[in-house]
């Protein structure tokens, strides 16, 4: 089956909006789905466009922080493994919080989709609110936000028997 329903790593907003939409589910969905990459990695093929000659200043996607994009080359050399695995949550990979927003908020998004949620006033508010000053609230904020809108999706197409599949990675067809 194609994977044209899940977002690409250079979705823009609109697009995420609209796919996420497609499937019945708001905004508010949307940036909380996306807030699960506070757990899990990427390869660096989905990453190394967005470090070396995207701009003609510094060469970087210029919604990555500057003094983040060394860190980022570092994980991913422009002529090392595209296949090396980066964690999504460079600060606090291992844990399921809400730090993940915070990177964004900070240009520190490892994935350009995740960092336009920042960049775009249609999705901005919800970033901030699961970013807020108040660590307490913005972690149970998102707890709850991401554990409705995995509800919302899991009535999303349901399938049975061998309808469908569940996929050991997410981005490829088992």
């Amino acid at each position: 089956p194609p994977t044209t329903n899940l977002p690409d790593v250079t979705d823009s907003v609109d697009v995420q909006i609209q796919k996420f939409a497609d499937k019945g589910l708001d905004i508010k969905d949307v940036v909380s789905l996306v807030g699960g990459h506070t757990i899990g990695t990427t390869a660096c093929s989905f990453v190394r466009y967005r470090l070396y000659n995207v701009d003609s200043t510094t060469g970087a996607d210029p919604l990555i922080d500057p003094s983040f994009v060394q860190t980022l080359r570092d994980l991913c050399p422009e002529d090392g493994d595209p296949t090396r695995r980066i964690a999504f949550d460079t600060d606090s990979e291992e844990r399921f919080d809400s730090n993940f927003f915070d990177n964004l908020r900070n240009g520190r998004g490892v994935l350009e989709s995740d960092q336009r949620l920042w960049a775009d006033s249609a999705t901005q508010h919800v970033v901030r609110r699961f970013s807020g000053p108040f660590r307490g609230l913005s972690r149970l904020l998102f707890n709850v936000e991401f554990s409705h809108s995995m509800g919302k999706m899991s009535n999303v197409g349901v399938k049975a028997g061998l309808e469908g599949e569940i996929r050991t990675v997410c981005s490829k067809v088992n």
